[in-house]
Order: C-alpha cells, then sequence, then structure tokens
C-alpha cells in the first residue's frame, strides 16, 4: 500500500494542502507548531476516521470555519483507490471510498501504523495500554476479532453488574457465563496467535536497529493453564475452571477478576522484564522495535504493508539509534513518513524531504 496524494482543507493549521509524497521515507521537517503532526494526522484520521489527538471531530476544524475536507490517493493490490473524509459542524462526518460511501470498517480502506512519543508507555505504562496495543493491530487484520472483542465487552458489562446486584446464582448469570468463556477464549487465542508472530519480528528489529540485548514477547494470560500446547478448547476449559475457583472472591468484590480484560503482554530484555530492568533508552528502542514489528507481522498476515507514520521519534532516541532506524527505514519496502525538527548528524540518503512552515510545504 503506498499513498500518493493527500489533500486537506481547513485541517487545523492545514488551509490548503497538496502533498505527494515519494513511495519510501517520506520526512516532514520544520519547527515546532507549524504543522508536520497536523499532516500525519491527516492520514491517520483518512485510515480510521478518528485522530490520536483528540477525541472530538470538532476540534480537527480550521480556525473560524465550519468544516474540513480530507482526500487521499492511494495503490493497493494493484488497484487505485481514492478515500474522501469531510466532517462539518452541523451535518456531521462523511466517509467514501472511490466516490461510494462506506464505513471505516471497509477492507480496502488505507491502513497505517502510527508511532509517537506516547508509545513509549507501551513498555513503562499501564496493562490496558499493551491490550489496546494488540487490539488495535488484529482490528485491523481481522474483521471477526473486532467483533468478538465487542462482543466480549458487552457480556462482561452485564456479568459484572449481575454481580454487583448478587445475581451470580441466578439462570441468566450461568446463561451470560457461557457466553464470557466462549468470547473470552477467542480473543485471547488471537492476541496469543499475534504475539508469538510480533515476538519473532521484534526480536531481530530490536537487534537491527539497537545492536543490543536479546528482546523476547510473551503474552500473560490471568489464569493458569495445565497443557503444553494451547487451543480454543483448551483455554475455555482452564478459563471455566479458574472462574469456579474465584467463584467466591468475585462475589465478594462484585467484579469479574479472569479474563482478557486483565491480560498483559510481558516484554524481557536479556531475560529481565524491561519495565523494571531496561534504561530509558533501552525502553525506547524497544518501543520502536514493537512498532516496526506490528508493521511486518501486518504484512505476514495480510500480504501487504500498511503505511508507517512516526511523530518526533528521532528526538527519542541517541545519535547511532537514529541513524540506524533511519537506515532501516530507507532500505525497508513501505513507505514510511516521519517528522523532525532537524536532521543534523544524519545521513538521510533517498529520502524525500518537505519543508513545513504555517501549514504549507516549502
Amino acid at each position: 500500500m503506498k499513498l500518493r496524494q493527500v489533500e486537506a482543507r481547513d485541517f487545523r493549521n492545514l488551509a490548503r494542502l497538496d502533498y505527494q509524497p515519494g513511495p519510501g521515507l517520506n520526512i516532514l521537517l520544520g519547527d515546532n507548531a507549524q504543522g508536520k503532526t497536523n499532516i500525519l494526522e491527516s492520514i491517520y484520521v483518512l485510515s480510521t476516521g478518528s485522530s490520536f489527538r483528540t477525541g472530538q471531530d470538532k476540534n480537527m476544524v480550521a480556525y473560524e470555519k465550519e468544516a474540513f475536507i480530507l482526500r487521499g490517493r492511494y495503490d493497493y493490490n494493484d488497484r487505485d483507490f481514492e478515500t474522501v473524509l469531510s466532517y462539518n459542524l452541523k451535518e456531521g462526518k462523511n466517509f467514501t471510498l472511490n466516490s461510494k460511501k462506506t464505513s471505516f470498517n471497509n477492507s480496502d480502506r488505507l491502513r497505517v501504523v502510527l508511532f509517537t512519543p506516547d508509545d513509549l508507555y507501551l513498555i513503562k505504562g499501564s496493562p490496558g495500554k499493551r491490550r489496546q496495543f494488540l487490539d488495535f493491530i488484529l482490528g485491523q487484520i481481522r474483521s471477526e476479532y473486532g467483533y468478538n472483542l465487542a462482543n466480549y465487552v458487552k457480556i462482561l458489562k452485564k456479568r459484572n453488574l449481575l454481580l454487583k446486584r448478587e445475581q451470580s446464582s441466578t439462570r441468566s448469570f450461568k446463561i451470560i457465563e457461557d457466553i464470557f468463556i466462549e468470547n473470552a477464549a477467542r480473543v485471547i487465542l488471537a492476541r496469543i496467535n499475534l504475539i508469538n508472530i510480533l515476538d519473532e519480528s521484534s526480536s531481530s528489529i530490536y537487534r537491527q536497529i539497537s545492536r543490543e540485548g536479546q528482546l523476547k514477547t510473551r503474552y500473560a494470560i490471568t489464569f493458569p493453564i495445565d497443557s503444553g500446547k494451547i487451543n480454543l478448547d483448551i483455554l475455555k476449559t482452564a478459563l471455566k475452571k479458574q472462574i469456579q475457583e474465584k467463584a467466591e472472591e468475585e462475589i465478594r468484590r462484585k467484579s469479574s477478576l479472569v479474563g482478557p480484560h486483565l491480560d498483559d503482554i510481558h516484554i524481557y530484555q536479556d531475560g529481565k522484564m524491561a519495565r523494571y530492568f531496561a534504561s530509558q533508552g533501552q525502553q525506547r528502542n524497544i518501543a520502536v522495535a514493537l512498532k516496526l514489528a506490528e508493521l511486518y507481522t501486518f504484512r505476514k498476515i495480510s500480504g501487504y504493508y500498511p503505511i508507517f507514520l512516526l511523530d518526533e521519534v528521532l528526538s527519542e532516541l541517541d545519535a547511532q539509534k537514529r541513524q540506524l532506524l533511519l537506515d532501516h527505514l530507507q532500505e525497508a519496502e513501505f513507505q514510511s513518513f516521519l517528522t523532525s525538527v532537524n536532521l543534523s548528524d544524519i545521513e538521510y540518503g533517498q529520502a524525500a524531504i518537505s519543508i513545513v512552515e504555517k501549514g504549507s510545504l516549502q
């Protein structure tokens, strides 16, 4: 998947953007508050329908304007696509693909992987951040995963409500529990399979972009499994057993204490838990490696690369690691977009450089 053109009208400070990126590494260069991140955000919004910076669409409309429009043209599967997203303060949002109204679940939509400085919390942040990382990848790759996860979240809320109402002995609770176990097992199995692929990719990438240490990534389940292998039936049996053992505690605490809503990812560097023992610089490199692994995992499962967006990643790395990352991006088969304030002491080879100033390309 390669993006050939991005147009933005009245999107934040991008009054009239018309951008034709290169097929490889694209660097958006400029001072702070000039619009570099806004360009990345426009691509992200075209892909997902939402922003990574705000939860309200109206915040993306330019000052004293009532609407914005984004248009992207890209190649995918030897076909040309045009995607358009418009938003009006009064009428809301409209999304089309090749002039036909559609949803953001369309299999032909633009796909992206995003890295921002906030992703450093993948290593040292809460388990919820790491679960979101997995859920976003699986949501882009497997449409059925989003369905299973949504069902799980709904049934989890119903189960917790019955526990709070002290109705765990009712027939309704037993029915809900069977559905809970089924959906939980499907979510967990999908995450485990994904982690196995991510682990293989991230370990190799980490060595390339850091030249140090061994990286291992493991999925941490909230219940024991008495088997050397894992499949759906084994997960359901183990989950049911753990729920039975936790029944009294769940009744006392009025909450579900087992399930994928409590699982985590354990990341190890040289056999030690990275969140506790890796240095700040090492944690940064691990986060970048995981995001790159996301791209390669997407390619392995779906057959093509999404577009890689990196916001101010270079400022988080030392000189050697910056160069190693840029070398990797320049040699890669996927298209990437990277923002930076300066490129001093960096070899950027054949990268396409665009200067961003006051919301315009110079």
